[in-house]
């Protein structure tokens, strides 16, 4: 089977700057497309706060896995039926939001791991995870998924911030992300991540990760943003949605040509303008 190689779990270990290009409403594959073609080191298919189904998430998956870029569901909830059936297609793994208690974080870790570390059941010749790699032995397959799962939860309530020692002592977690907009509501200062409060929170967070070995990671695709947190510790970024970069391309595409109509100067050729940049394009492509 492509995908699931280890490969993801190497890079978290190794403390890799990690850039998610995140699924929020795409049903077509075309979203899992552009971010390989454009070199995003992973993908983030969302459950929380989306429509999108088990067949879409699954032909997501699929789709990851044959052009092999890692991929992570975000679950809806913590139940083991949501987690489970996701992690049988052959994801990377998972990102559990809205974490608030040791006691959940140590739930989220057990139902996504098979006996003896967690309580996972196994289906190793009627799913993916288990069909396509050719284990010799179940047993072999247990190994592997145990040592290689990512498992990820974001931190980003009130209670994960007054627990954060609790929660990322617990073992098994690999990756923890900062929910900007759900943390800053629960600290009374919606969106106001620049506010001096807010930063110290992050900030802890961060420490807190390298403490106890958790990769953190946080939200956010301005590029001054990202190099800010990176600077800061931060290794894991969701930096990209696709239904926000339909809609600023869009808005972008529209303002230029309503301008360019409104432009009382004739513009230039637009052939010289086609000319150069199909140049450029097929020097690139070279």
């Amino acid at each position: 089977m492509k995908g699931f190689t280890g490969e993801l779990k190497k890079r978290v270990k190794n403390k890799d700057t990690l850039l998610f290009g995140c699924i929020m409403d795409s049903r077509s594959g075309s979203a899992v497309e552009m971010y390989h073609e454009f070199g995003y080191d992973a993908i983030m298919i969302d459950r929380e706060h989306t429509a999108l189904n088990s067949e879409t998430i699954l032909e997501h998956i699929r789709l990851a896995r044959a052009l092999e870029i890692p991929c992570m569901v975000r679950a809806a909830d913590s139940s083991y039926h949501e987690v489970c059936r996701f992690l049988d297609q052959g994801a990377d793994g998972f990102f559990m939001p809205r974490i608030r208690s040791r006691r959940e974080a140590e739930a989220c870790v057990a139902n996504v791991k098979y006996p003896p570390v967690g309580i996972r059941g196994i289906g190793p010749s009627t799913c993916p995870a288990g069909k396509y790699l050719g284990w010799s032995h179940p047993t072999d397959m247990v190994k592997y998924y145990n040592e290689n799962l990512v498992v990820g939860i974001q931190i980003e309530t009130a209670g994960a911030l007054a627990d954060l020692d609790g929660i990322l002592s617990v073992p098994g977690i690999d990756i923890a992300v900062v929910g900007n907009d759900d943390l800053s509501l629960g600290m009374g200062i919606l969106g106001q991540f620049d506010s001096p409060k807010y930063i110290k929170a992050v900030k802890a967070v961060i420490a807190a990760c390298e403490k106890h070995g958790v990769l953190p990671g946080i939200a956010g695709g301005d590029p001054t943003w990202v190099r800010y947190w990176r600077d800061q510790g931060m290794r894991v970024f969701w930096c990209a949605a696709d239904v926000v970069s339909m809609w600023n391309a869009t808005r972008a595409g529209i303002a230029a040509i309503k301008d360019g109509l409104a432009a009382t100067s004739a513009p230039k050729s637009p052939f010289v303008n086609a000319a150069a940049k199909q140049l450029a394009y097929s020097a690139k492509g070279k």
